[in-house]
Parts: structure tokens; sequence; C-alpha cells
């Protein structure tokens, strides 16, 4: 009778060693399958391959969801791709974070690299009402990886912790590797990335921004208008209330006066 215990313990504790080391075999196989095309396909289109990654991996369970199978969708985009769907039931979230199931269409592509441009083009051109709807996906306007994946929630998906999973997936899976050098754009970019999120959390600052953009068009393109005191420049010149200045160490670019 020990015996047959001691040998039924060491069969499960095998199989259960074996288990796992074939969920870690799909899961590393997975990513390197979907390495190469990713860092390419998210880079040309100025994002973050960490988080598209990430993204594959919540979407399609690392490649075994009825959706990536059947229609080589790994992202969970719905619609239709040159005429081709596929209905299935999905899981949704209320605005107050209640789960729901329902049936939707999805696009059902025809290679696994399709998918994965159809994401990217998506990320980068946003939708018919809102082209930047995830700029904060953007190299040029998300900081780190983190931050990108942050912006992809309750506009991505209805899942108010979407951006804590991508984050959670990105760490647990070291896929910030997979980023390199990415290109965060010029220095206006940079600039306009780290003001918008030093000032997120006030409210009268962002105003003031927001006031100041609304009236800035210069050579007709938007430009943002960096209120002097931004910088905490105690060397620089007082500038009366009735302009605005952008400034970098402490020389004045370019001066808007009120109208």
């Amino acid at each position: 009778m020990i015996k047959a215990i001691i040998a039924t313990v060491a069969v499960t504790g095998f199989c259960f060693v074996q288990a796992n080391s074939s969920h870690a075999s799909i899961e590393t196989d997975f990513i390197n399958q979907l390495k190469t095309p990713v860092i390419q396909i998210s880079k040309v289109n100025h994002l973050y391959p960490s988080v598209m990654m990430a993204q594959a991996i919540v979407e399609s369970d690392f490649g075994r969801s009825e959706l990536s199978l059947d229609a080589n969708n790994y992202f969970g985009v719905k619609g239709a791709y040159n005429g081709q769907s596929v209905t299935m039931s999905t899981g949704e979230y209320t605005s107050k974070g209640k789960h729901y199931m329902t049936a939707a269409a999805f696009k059902k592509y025809p290679t696994v690299d399709a998918s994965i441009k159809d994401n990217a083009y998506l990320l980068r051109h946003g939708t018919l009402t809102d082209p930047n709807y995830y700029a904060g996906t953007w190299t040029s306007n998300a900081l780190s990886s983190s931050d990108a994946a942050m912006a992809l929630s309750l506009t991505y998906a209805t899942d108010m912790n979407y951006g804590n999973k991508l984050n959670a997936i990105i760490s647990k899976y070291n896929l910030n590797k997979l980023d390199g050098s990415v290109s965060t754009g010029d220095i206006g970019s940079k600039i306009n990335a780290s003001l918008n999120k030093q000032l997120a959390g006030n409210s009268h600052t962002s105003a003031l921004i927001r006031e100041e953009n609304s009236r800035s068009k210069i050579n007709s393109v938007p430009k943002l208008i960096i209120p002097n005191f931004v910088f905490n420049d105690n060397g620089a010149t007082a500038i009366n209330q009735g302009d605005a200045v952008i400034q970098f160490n402490s020389l004045p670019l370019q001066r808007v006066v009120r109208r």
C-alpha cells in the first residue's frame, strides 16, 4: 500500500512538473513566433513592441483562443477585414465595471501578420470620429511602454484594468527587451508628453495650457504654449500676465500675445 502511494505521488508529481513545463513552452514559443513581426510592424508605426506583444498575449491567450485559431485575430478587433468576419460570444464591461456577455462580429484575417498590421493601423489612425483616439500609445507621446499600456484602458477595451493587465504581462515576460531603442520623436513631442504627464493632476494649470493652445496658431499649425512657470527658472525675466512664452534653457523661443 505504501509503495503504491509513493508511486502515485511520484507519477502525479512528474505529471505536474511536465504540465508546467509544457505550459511555459507554449508561452515561450508564442512570444518567439510573434517577436519578429511585432517588432518590425510596431517600430514602423512608432509603437512599443512590448505593448503590442502584451496585447496579443492577453487577447489571444497565447494563441489558444477560438478567435485566434479560427480567424487569425490576435487582438480581439471587431468588424470585418476585406469583408471577412466571424461572430463569437465575448465578455464586455459596463461603465460601472459590471461584466456581461454578448455576441459580436470580429475581423477574420488571412494571416497572423495581417492581424498585427491591422492592429498597428488602428492604434495609429484611431476611429472614424477621432483619429487621435489611441495617440497615448504612440512613442512620441508615451514616455514609456507602461504609459502606453495605461493609455489603452477604457479606450481599446471596456475592462478598466486592461492597462494594468498589459503591464503585468510586460513585467512577467520581460517584454521591454523587445523595445530596444525606441524613437520617441523630436524635442517638441518629448516636452509635450512630459508636460501632459506632469500637469495631468493639476486642473487649474491644465486649463491655462488648453486656453493658450486654443489661442495659438503659428503657421496654421497648432503649437503647445508652455507657460514660463513650468520650468521654474528663477533667473527668467518677469513677463506681463497678458503674455505667454515658450522657454527652453532660459531662452525664450516664441512669444504669443493674448488677443
